[in-house]
């Protein structure tokens, strides 16, 4: 993902480091370093590395990567 694409209340989809499924969640503010976001969604607040983030609106991600 772009890191002009992250910003505070951005929508994303993200890959859990547990689990292999996308879900849905919004940007709420950047670790100190940059490398990750924290993350909010129905299930609570995940920290989660920029490499595992994507576009909301941008194509479905590739379960094979």
């Amino acid at each position: 993902m772009m890191s002009g694409q992250l910003r505070p209340g951005a929508r994303v989809r993200y890959s859990p480091a547990h689990s292999d499924e996308w879900r849905d969640g919004e940007l709420v503010k950047s670790s100190p370093n940059g490398e990750e976001w924290l993350v909010k969604n129905r299930f609570g607040r995940y920290w989660i590395h920029v490499t595992r983030l994507r576009p909301a609106d941008g194509p479905q991600p590739d379960h094979a990567a």
